[in-house]
C-alpha cells in the first residue's frame, strides 16, 4: 500500500498527486464515448473471466487493479449501450478501497447521505441525484450556517459530486437511466412505494442493469402498520424504546444526544452496499436490500434488547449510570467537572478503592462484587459523590489514571476538539470549499496501513457536477444545455441555496 494517497481533481480531471507505486500509470481522464476510458488490470495475472460477474461482463472487484497493461474493452450488452465496466473508469481515488464503485445517492437527510459519505470517503465515486428548485433538505436544516452552508449538510456529504436533476419529468428520468446503467449501487431514503412511482426502484434499473445493488432505508419498513407514516430520528428514538431509558433517573424521557438511529442505519446501509457488491462478485447478480431506522434503533440497544428478552423487565432510566455495572457513572468534582469512571469488574473496584484511600469500601462486604455493587448503587454512588467532591477534577483524573482506573474528563465539545488525544489522532482535517474557503470538518475515522483516507472534495455546491456528470454519460453539452434550460437539470451557476430560501 502506499504511503499516500493520489487524489484526482474530479471537477478538472487532473491527477493532482502522483501515485505512490514502483510504476506510474496513465488513465484516460475524458469521456468521449461510452468506451472511451480505460483502467489497467495487474500484470501478475491474466485477464478475468467474467462469468461469476454482471452478464454485461463487468469483471469481478478483486481482479481490478491499478497498475498493469491496458485491458481490451469488453463488449456490453446490447440492452444496456452506456454501461461501462468498473475497469474501464476512470482513476478518481486511486489506491483507495472502492475505487471504480460508482454509487448513485438518492437520499436525503441523514441516514441515506451518512450511508453514502462512508462509502465516499472509501473511494467510491458518489453522485448525489438532487432536487433542481432546493436539493437535499438538509441544506436548509438546523440553525447553524456557514455563510449560506448548512452545519448539517456539511457534515454529511464530503467526497460527493452532484447533480440536480428533476426525476419527476420523463426527460430527467432518462437521464438518470443512462447513470443508473453504469452504476454498481443505488441508496434511496424516499418514502415507500415513492421510488417505484418514479420509475427509478430496483425493479425498473434492473431490468437495464441486473447487477445493480439497490438499498432502501426508510424509517419503519417497507410495509407493516407504520409503513406510510411520517417517521425521524427523534420518532424512532421514542417508539423503539432507547428514549424511555435515557435521561436522569426521577426525570422525563431525554433524546439521545446525537442521531443515533439515524447513523446506525447509515453504517448498516453502508455494510448492505459492500456485501451486495461481494455478493454480485460471487453470484453474477445485484440485490435488493431494505432497512429501516426502526430496526436499526432496536438493534443497536443491544445488550439492554437481550436483557428484557431474558427477564421481561423494564429497565429504569439512570442518568450516566449504567444498568449492570456499579460504579460506573459520572461523579462532580470540586471544581464543578465531572469525571467519569467506569468499574466493569472487581480488578478496578480494587483499583480504585485503592486511587480513593477508601479501604473501607474495599472492606465491606457488601461492595465485594459487582452484582452486590448494583444492588447498592444508590448509597454506594453517595458514598462516592462525597469522596470526589473533596478534589478538582484534575487532580482525581491524575490519580485514578495513574492508578490505571478507567475514566476520564466529561468534556464539552470544545473541550473534546482539543483534547490532546483527539489533536494527536488527527481527525479534524481542512478541505478546500469552492465558496466558503478553508473548510474544517472531520476524517474518516479509519487508516489503511497506517494512512487515513482524504477529504478530497468538499461537499458540493447544488448542481456543481451536473454538466460534467451528464457529459460522462454521453450526452453532449447541447443536449445537456436543453436539459438545463428547460428546468429538468440544473448548474450550481444558475441556483441559489440558503437557509431555506431558493432562488432561480
Amino acid at each position: 500500500m502506499p504511503s499516500s494517497w493520489a487524489i484526482s481533481d474530479r471537477r478538472s480531471g487532473s491527477l493532482c498527486a502522483d501515485i505512490s507505486s514502483s510504476s506510474a500509470v496513465t488513465r484516460s481522464t475524458e469521456r468521449t464515448s461510452p468506451l472511451s476510458l480505460t483502467m489497467v488490470v495487474s500484470s501478475a495475472r491474466a485477464p478475468p473471466r467474467y462469468p461469476r460477474h454482471q452478464p454485461n461482463g463487468v469483471p469481478r472487484l478483486r481482479d481490478v487493479r491499478c497498475i498493469g497493461p491496458v485491458l481490451p474493452a469488453v463488449p456490453m450488452l446490447t440492452s444496456v449501450p452506456n454501461s461501462v465496466p468498473i475497469y474501464e473508469r476512470r482513476a478518481v481515488n486511486a489506491h483507495l478501497p472502492l475505487e471504480g464503485v460508482t454509487v448513485l445517492d438518492l437520499s436525503h437527510l441523514a441516514a441515506g447521505p451518512w450511508c453514502t459519505m462512508l462509502l465516499a470517503d472509501l473511494g467510491a465515486d458518489v453522485v448525489k441525484i438532487e432536487r433542481p428548485e432546493s436539493g437535499d433538505m438538509s441544506r436548509q436544516a438546523g440553525s447553524v450556517y456557514a455563510e449560506d452552508q448548512s452545519a448539517v449538510f456539511l457534515s454529511l456529504n464530503r467526497n460527493k459530486r452532484s447533480v440536480a436533476l428533476d426525476l419527476k419529468r420523463p426527460e430527467g428520468r432518462a437521464a438518470f437511466y443512462r447513470l443508473a446503467d453504469r452504476a454498481d449501487a443505488v441508496v434511496e431514503n424516499l418514502r415507500p412505494g415513492k421510488a417505484a412511482a418514479l420509475g427509478v426502484d430496483r425493479p425498473a434499473l434492473a431490468e437495464r442493469n441486473p447487477g445493480l445493488v439497490y438499498v432502501s432505508i426508510s424509517a419503519f419498513g417497507a410495509d407493516g402498520p407504520y409503513a406510510n407514516l411520517a417517521g425521524n430520528d427523534p420518532i424512532i428514538q421514542a417508539l423503539s424504546g432507547a428514549m424511555a431509558i435515557t435521561g436522569e433517573e426521577h426525570g422525563p424521557p431525554a433524546r439521545q444526544g446525537v442521531s443515533v438511529p439515524d447513523f446506525a442505519a447509515g453504517m448498516l446501509a453502508a455494510q448492505a452496499v459492500l456485501a451486495g457488491l461481494v455478493g454480485r462478485d460471487r453470484h453474477g447478480e445485484g440485490s435488493q436490500v431494505d432497512l429501516n431506522l426502526l430496526d436499526a434503533e432496536v438493534f443497536a440497544l443491544g445488550p439492554r434488547a437481550q436483557e428484557y428478552l431474558i427477564n421481561g423487565e423494564d429497565q429504569p432510566r439512570l442518568g450516566s449510570a449504567h444498568p449492570q455495572f456499579s460504579p460506573y457513572q459520572a461523579f462532580r468534582c470540586a471544581d464543578g467537572e465531572y469525571v467519569y469512571i467506569s468499574i466493569i469488574n472487581d480488578k478496578f473496584w480494587r483499583l480504585l478503592c485503592q486511587a480513593l484511600d477508601r479501604p473501607d469500601l474495599l472492606a465491606d462486604p457488601g461492595y465485594a462484587t459487582n452484582r452486590d455493587r448494583v444492588v447498592r448503587r444508590r448509597e454506594l454512588a453517595e458514598l462516592l459523590e462525597a469522596t470526589f467532591a473533596d478534589r478538582a477534577s484534575d487532580r482525581w483524573l491524575a490519580v485514578l489514571h495513574k492508578a490505571g482506573v478507567p475514566c476520564a474528563p466529561v468534556n464539552t465539545l470544545s473541550q473534546a476538539m482539543t483534547d490532546s488525544q483527539v489533536v494527536h489522532n488527527d481527525i479534524v482535517t481542512e478541505v478546500d470549499h469552492p465558496t466558503l474557503g478553508t473548510l474544517r470538518t472531520l476524517a474518516a475515522p479509519m487508516r489503511f496501513d497506517g494512512v487515513r483516507p482524504p477529504v478530497r472534495d468538499a461537499p458540493p455546491l447544488l448542481g456543481a457536477d451536473t454538466r460534467a456528470v451528464l457529459r460522462e454519460s454521453g450526452l453532449d453539452d447541447d443536449e445537456i444545455g436543453a436539459l438545463v434550460s428547460s428546468g429538468v437539470a440544473a448548474e450550481a451557476a444558475s441556483i441559489v441555496v440558503g437557509r431555506g430560501e431558493v432562488a432561480r
